[in-house]
């Protein structure tokens, strides 16, 4: 009994790891002879080949294809079809001095229903794609996912409601399309409903992330409807509280019910060069047939769209099906849990299985660990220097590595934590190390208060937790009081917080109280099974734990490896009576020495790889031709020069790269090396002022794909409109504002503000047309570890002008 309980750690994370990895694979995509009626994602992919051949841009050339592709497909499925021309707006900061502008061109396709009155269900997708990447992911699989749920539907009779399938044009400069839709587009008022499909990567399963307010009832449906859906209410909670953005954000502030899905594995693909139809995994596309589908159709024939209720607590249960709840059930589980810990409790101290005083170490013991794996990973994160976007595609390119390096990192930390509360370790050699560690987290990248806050955290709970023998049920129910004191406090502030907290402590408790009940029977078989049923128990809780902790490290760990403490934290308390009989054998450090050395060299090996053809590198520069000087610069504007960034800047006779500023588009030091003047179009820049009206109007050169107009006046400006309409934009004296104009239309940007008195303005505009000039001399080809970035290889022309009255 004692060999299997000694093994039985060692099971329970080898197969519970396994099975969480292989809960978060993609299904198989069905063929293309799939029936009618069923979503296919090889049907789906003739679209995504035809999307995104090329980037496409909002403004480019390239984009016209794609929207006449688009065109054509619905037409072909019979939607009445329609294009909505409009102008997005888009206020950056908080000072308004900054406003981001596109010309948008959003296509609508409206598959009718029986009763065209009723509230209607959108499917939005964007077709745009940054620059330099295909797009295949983000977002042309959503639009082909959008074409094939219109015509599976279509195959399947018609529905109660209309179904309208929206298209946004400039969702990547900031959700512009989306923007223009939602605030004034008549054909929104008959919006009832928004599924938006988004991606965030090329891989893995698609989640649905993000619900629009009062989702009770709607999440009843997912549930109901999805096949093999993948979702929890602690990812919609917290990404409400991130700044990240959709174009769902629009319906949310509408007030719109809804679901917001993306699938974010292999991020490397993600605005990348990566991002091709060959590249993008076909299964994820299914997965997001699999779950919108089926929900689509039973909403479309829902004689009512589900009523606003209150906020549901949800989660997926291995990628297999849904449990979901109100908070008040939520409450229920609570009080459940605190019956079994009480009995738990009271039970153990009427045995004499454990003191008070070891129940209060366990309890210091639990957030110790998590403290501590938490220094550990945040040091590592702190060494890693993901201080720009350089660095973190950088870092992609090892990602697999980088995600097992700190889990086992993480295992190794909760492992040493265990051991030396099993054998009573002295407090002072870890209080010493974790003010080290948070200590060494300032010495890279300046002083560093959350290392230095976790290190003191560390040193004072190891004060509290060790010095003592703590035995497996002081420390089992020590931990349970803890996060059942948590997992209370998240369903005050938070309820749908508490989904990853409610069932890990449900799990640890039965187990617990399983325990303290049965425990310590002389019959073989009896403790036999409840040995195999608590390691059971540990067994399922740690592979749901596994499959959440891949999706939040894949969407915050790169940043922050500490996230994976909470996981560790929340697997801790099932594992425990396991743990517990290892932690006290000979080989327990040994075994956390390993593992943190395997974690290590693992992050280490993530943190030196280099790009391949596979996996390559961002790298990019570009043409910069300032009219107004006749000089003309070549421009790396990441922080560190590569094998081909240097090769590429110093043109025959040009300077060597360094960092300099470029005012006003360049205030911060980018690498620049002064190359020969090119022939380039230009821009026709002029100011003029009409009675009080000062009028800056530009009209771009044939192919720009997007201007940048700033100016700079000597007192503040007011009534400002763009090409006569009214806008926000904020001016100040002696500052900078700033206009950013996707799509310029060729006929030219008219900005007009009313001025006070006497006064004078300084503009610069700066436009970016695809490729390099055609005369310049072409930079060397780009190795097969490296890709094009950002606005990489593209051709800025800057015109300045001043004006005084």
């Amino acid at each position: 009994m004692k060999t299997i309980r000694f093994l039985g750690v060692w099971i329970c994370l080898a197969v519970g790891l396994a099975l969480g990895a292989w809960s978060q694979r993609a299904p198989a995509p069905p063929p293309a002879n799939a029936p009618p009626t069923a979503f296919s994602s090889q049907r789906a992919m003739a679209d995504v080949a035809v999307l995104a051949q090329a980037p496409h841009p909002t403004g480019s050339a390239q984009i016209s294809k794609v929207r006449d592709h688009l065109l054509a497909r619905m037409s072909e499925l019979g939607l009445e079809v329609s294009v909505r021309p409009d102008q997005g707006f888009h206020p950056n900061g908080k000072d308004g001095r900054s406003l981001t502008v596109a010309a948008v061109q959003n296509l609508a396709g409206v598959l009718a229903g029986a009763d065209r009155d009723l509230p209607s269900i959108l499917v939005m997708s964007h077709y745009d794609s940054v620059h330099n990447s295909p797009g295949a992911a983000d977002d042309a699989a959503g639009v082909a996912a959008a074409l094939e749920i219109a015509r599976a539907l279509k195959a399947g009779g018609v529905a109660k409601r209309d179904i309208i399938f929206l298209f946004t044009d400039a969702e990547e400069p900031d959700l512009l399309g989306a923007e223009a839709f939602f605030a004034r587009d008549p054909l929104a008022q008959r919006v009832g409903l928004v599924v938006n499909l988004e991606a965030r990567g090329d891989a893995g399963r698609a989640a649905m992330f993000q619900t629009g307010p009062g989702n009770g009832a709607l999440i009843s449906v997912f549930a109901r409807e999805a096949k093999g859906p993948s979702a929890n209410s602690l990812a919609s909670t917290v990404y409400a509280r991130m700044p990240n953005d959709t174009d769902f954000t629009h319906a949310v502030r509408k007030g719109l019910p809804g679901l917001n899905l993306a699938f974010i594995d292999d991020q490397l693909a993600y605005h990348t060069p990566l991002a091709t139809p060959e590249h993008l995994e076909k299964g994820s596309l299914q997965h997001v047939g699999d779950q919108t589908l089926p929900t689509i159709r039973a909403l479309a024939d829902a004689a009512e769209l589900p009523a606003k209720a209150p906020d549901a607590i949800y989660s997926d249960v291995l990628g297999q099906f849904m449990i979901s709840y109100p908070p008040v059930v939520g409450w229920a589980l609570l009080g459940v849990i605190a019956a079994l810990i009480l009995f738990a409790t009271w039970r153990t101290l009427s045995l004499g299985a454990a003191s008070g005083w070891e129940i209060a170490r366990g309890a210091a013991g639990l957030p110790l660990l998590a403290t501590t794996a938490a220094l550990v990973l945040h040091l590592a994160g702190r060494l890693l220097m993901v201080t720009d976007i350089q660095r973190y595609y950088g870092l992609l390119i090892g990602f697999d590595q980088l995600l097992w390096g700190a889990g086992l990192l993480a295992i190794a930390a909760s492992l040493g934590v265990a051991t030396a509360m099993a054998r009573g370790a002295s407090r002072i050699i870890p209080c010493v190390a974790a003010i080290v560690l948070g200590g060494a987290c300032s010495l890279i990248g300046g002083f560093d208060p959350i290392g230095l806050g976790l290190g003191i955290g560390t040193c004072v709970l190891a004060g509290l937790a060790l010095g003592y023998r703590t035995d497996a049920l002081g420390g089992w129910i020590g931990g349970l009081v803890v996060l059942a004191v948590l997992a209370v406090t998240a369903q005050i502030l938070a309820p749908g917080a508490t989904v990853m907290l409610t069932w890990p402590l449900l799990v640890g408790t039965l187990g617990a109280g399983l325990a303290v009940g049965l425990g310590g029977t002389r019959d073989r078989r009896v403790a036999l099974a409840l040995t195999v049923l608590i390691g059971a128990f540990a067994l399922v809780s740690l592979a749901q734990l596994t499959a959440w902790s891949a999706f939040t490290f894949a969407g915050l760990g790169v940043q922050e490896p500490a996230v994976l403490a909470l996981f560790a934290m929340l697997a801790a308390p099932a594992l425990s009576p396991l743990t517990h009989e290892f932690a006290a054998t000979r080989w327990a450090w040994r075994a956390a020495l390993v593992l943190a050395l395997a974690g290590g060299g693992l992050i280490t090996a993530a943190a030196l790889a280099e790009g391949t053809a596979q996996r390559p590198a961002p790298t990019g520069a570009l043409h910069v031709a300032d009219l107004s000087t006749g000089k003309a610069w070549r421009v790396a504007e990441q922080p560190r020069l590569d094998a081909w960034t240097k090769a590429a800047l110093p043109d025959d006779g040009g300077s060597s790269p360094a960092q300099r500023t470029l005012a006003p588009f360049w205030r911060k030091p980018a690498w620049m090396s002064e190359t020969r003047a090119a022939p380039v179009e230009a821009p026709q820049l002029s100011i003029d002022r009409a009675e009080d009206r000062l009028l800056v109007r530009l009209i771009p050169a044939p192919g720009a794909e997007l201007v940048s107009i700033r100016l700079k006046p000597s007192a503040g400006l007011s009534q400002p409109r763009l090409n006569g309409r009214p806008i926000s934009l904020t001016t100040q004296a002696g500052q900078w504002s700033n206009l950013t104009y996707h799509a310029p239309d060729p006929s030219g940007v008219t900005l007009s503000f009313t001025t006070q008195g006497p006064g004078q303005v300084e503009v610069a505009a700066l436009e970016y047309h695809d490729g390099w000039p055609a005369l310049a001399k072409a930079p060397p080809p780009k190795p097969a570890g490296l890709m094009a970035f950002g606005m990489s290889d593209k051709t800025a022309v800057l015109v300045r002008g001043q004006m005084s009255w």
